[in-house]
């Protein structure tokens, strides 16, 4: 009931946008369920001799079966590392580890798990047959690393596929019996697919999940909720699992729905929704376009924390889920400026920042206080990228690797050393991403404002015009640490080492 009031809802405003036949339009479900589940970040990296691990979780809450194709993608050029397919039965959850084939910096990534729910192909507790793969990047350039170091860090797509009503085959061979073991994991492990896709009806969405990032040996666990994209596609169709469809430019249609919230000056908060059929685009797919627009920011904003007397280490995540599909060695399509190179594919930024406390100045008798400094234009070149916060204080880290998670996909960041705590904000200041930006055709782009007092009733429609989405497709988080050293505790002495995450907030900027 809550899927169809949901789809229902969505129906409404799309159509009173102007979209006609469709009730689909992708979007960024504020619900944290949906069709498709994005992990923006897992690692398996060092940090010292110390390894991370990534633990992840994908919840089925509906009544019917599903298939999830799940790809693990590393996170320099997204290339894919690993991809099979997940069959959940109803209410189901499937559990995972991604741990490091060894202690060795240069070791491959690996998937575990010790979960009863089918997979194509099987994946055991030991992840024999599951290490990460450099098949996919081996070609590309030295620069960019051939080795399977490459898989230690990336991102991890789900995408359902299908689902399947109570009564067929599919879903009873997936459901647990009463030992809780599915009834006949061999039948979607072999070729079945004209029987799968028989039963299969287009996918219902419900899905959600957590990532964990968690390092044992330093006392560090940090969690989130993957990003869940909601009416991602129409068409149900089961794909092997040795293909790599689909993926996430499958959007279907090609139409996305943004909230764009902001302040009124009246008094009032204003939703502003932009329907965009991106049929009409002209530098990537339509799919590819309508996706890359639920995740279109101007810049991103979020906290830091360097502390010296609790040796805090700030690191951000930042991820483009679908940079791949517009920038290659010979091409950048906007919003996008620069091609691949043996470097990555360096897109310029700006870095400001702020204390807590604006440091104030004199001027006739009034106090005023300025923003600090501007950090230097800088880039980032990888498609997973970890920024790591630094001011110089005795506890930073000085090498290559970012502080907190070991990242070797990083970008360093030095502030103002007297900066310890603050905020900040990362503007995206390609040539691509403010000029052109992600453009659709004109005859296709209607808005509306919505007014936060009224019931879905659009105080002001634009008529079809172009729209342009300004910045990059990106989503992450923030991640911190306090350090305190070696605790008295009553058993003796302990760590007392402590992690948070947290999301980062956007600013988006759409003309008109």
């Amino acid at each position: 009931m809550n899927t169809f009031k949901r789809k229902a809802l969505f129906t409404a405003v799309v159509a009173g946008l102007g979209v006609v036949g469709s009730a689909e339009a992708v979007f960024i479900a504020p619900n944290k369920t949906g069709q498709a589940l994005l992990f923006p970040y897992y690692t398996v990296q060092n940090t010292g001799t110390n390894s991370w691990n990534t633990y992840i979780s994908v919840v089925n809450t509906t009544e019917m079966a599903k298939a999830v194709k799940v790809r693990i993608l590393e996170g320099r050029t997204s290339a894919e590392v690993l991809d099979f397919n997940l069959y959940l039965s109803a209410n189901d959850v499937w559990t995972a580890a991604i741990v490091p084939v060894d202690a060795t910096d240069g070791s491959a990534g690996k998937i575990i798990t010790a979960d009863a729910s089918c997979t194509a192909p099987a994946i055991s507790i030991t992840g024999a047959t599951s290490t990460f793969r450099n098949y996919q990047y081996v070609g590309q350039a030295a620069g960019l690393g051939r080795g399977l170091d490459r898989t230690r860090e990336g991102y991890i797509e789900m995408i359902e596929m299908a689902s399947f009503p109570a009564g067929t085959d599919t879903y009873d061979a997936v459901t647990h019996d009463a030992t809780g073991v599915p009834d006949d994991c061999a039948f979607v492990q072999v070729a079945n697919q004209a029987l799968i896709n028989a039963d299969a009806i287009p996918q219902t969405g419900g899905l959600t999940g957590t990532g964990t990032l968690i390092n044992v040996s330093t006392g560090l666990d940090a969690g989130y909720k993957p990003d869940a994209l909601e009416a991602f596609s129409n068409v149900g169709q089961v794909t092997g699992p040795g293909l790599t469809t689909p993926s996430l430019e499958e959007v279907e249609p090609p139409v996305s729905v943004i909230f764009n919230s902001g302040y009124n000056p009246t008094g009032s908060m204003v939703a502003t929704v932009y329907r965009n059929d991106w049929a009409g685009g002209s530098h990537v797919s339509a799919g590819a376009q309508a996706l890359a627009s639920v995740f279109q920011h101007e810049s991103i904003m979020n906290e830091y924390v360097l502390d010296s007397a609790a040796g805090s280490l700030t690191d951000w995540v930042v991820t483009q889920p679908i940079k791949s599909v517009f920038v290659d060695a010979t091409t950048a399509a906007p919003p996008y400026t620069n091609v691949l190179t043996a470097s990555g594919a360096c897109e310029e930024i700006e870095f400001q920042y702020f204390n807590r406390e604006e440091r104030g100045a004199t001027a006739s008798g009034i106090d005023f206080s300025p923003p600090p400094p501007a950090g230097d234009a800088s880039s980032i070149c990888w498609e997973s990228t970890v920024i790591s916060i630094r001011n110089g204080a005795g506890h930073m880290p000085t090498g290559s690797t970012s502080g907190v998670l070991g990242s070797r996909n990083t970008t360093s960041i030095q502030i103002t050393p007297s900066f310890q705590n603050g905020w900040a904000r990362l503007t995206f200041t390609g040539v691509n991403a403010t000029t052109i930006g992600l453009e659709n055709d004109a005859a296709t782009s209607d808005g509306a404002v919505f007014d936060g007092n009224a019931l879905a009733i659009p105080t002001t429609l634009f008529p079809a015009s172009a729209a342009s989405f300004f910045g990059l497709p990106v989503t992450g988080f923030m991640i911190r640490t306090f350090s305190n050293g070696t605790l008295t505790c009553t058993t003796g002495a302990c760590q007392g080492n402590y992690a948070s995450l947290f999301d980062h907030a956007y600013t988006n900027l759409i003309a008109p």
